[in-house]
């Protein structure tokens, strides 16, 4: 039988850290279901307003997924969470530093992506003329990959939250929270 741990859970992440982690929530939350949506559209202005909406907030994760690595760094942050278990410890740190990871390279592809079709330039003149027919280049691919990859590295995040609750009887998420 293994051993339950108890973690101290009144450590907390730092409000900055916080402030990030919910706002970026929300934002992927947005950026997920419009790149889907895009992604089926054929050209026109409601596609463009939707890639300005995309692009825009992709953006704004970029920039704060760089400030929250800056806090991971550089700010105080609660000890590890404890399972018991040598490897399930080492899979948490392994999806933490992943999502770092992942965004990096989701909001890189994009970049790209907009940089290789010219659609910033379609975004600031709003003019669909400047929108390719169908592109579906290296770098899209690359960035829908990404994308269903983060999608299940949220989900297993999210299940691992879940399974620490079930397992341990931990609110985790307490560190969390504001």
């Amino acid at each position: 039988m293994r051993a339950i741990i108890k973690n101290n859970l009144s450590e907390k992440y730092s409000k900055g850290t916080i402030l990030i982690h919910w706002t970026c929530f929300l934002l992927i939350v947005l950026l997920i279901p419009t790149g889907f949506i895009m992604g089926d559209m054929d050209r026109g202005i409601a596609k463009l307003n939707l890639l300005k909406v995309h692009l825009l907030v992709g953006i704004l994760v970029f920039a704060l997924t760089l400030l929250r690595i800056w806090y991971f760094f550089y700010q105080k942050r609660p000890s590890r969470l404890e399972t018991g278990n040598f490897l399930h410890n080492n899979l948490v740190i392994w999806i933490e530093n992943s999502f770092y990871i992942m965004l990096i390279l989701l909001c890189i592809s994009g970049l790209v992506t907009v940089s290789m079709e010219n659609l910033g330039e379609a975004v600031q003149h709003a003019d669909i003329s400047l929108l390719s027919e169908s592109f579906n280049g290296p770098s899209l691919s690359a960035h829908k990959a990404l994308a269903i990859l983060f999608i299940i590295l949220l989900i297993g995040h999210t299940g691992g939250v879940v399974n620490h609750y079930l397992k341990n009887k931990e609110n985790t998420i307490k560190r969390i929270l504001p």
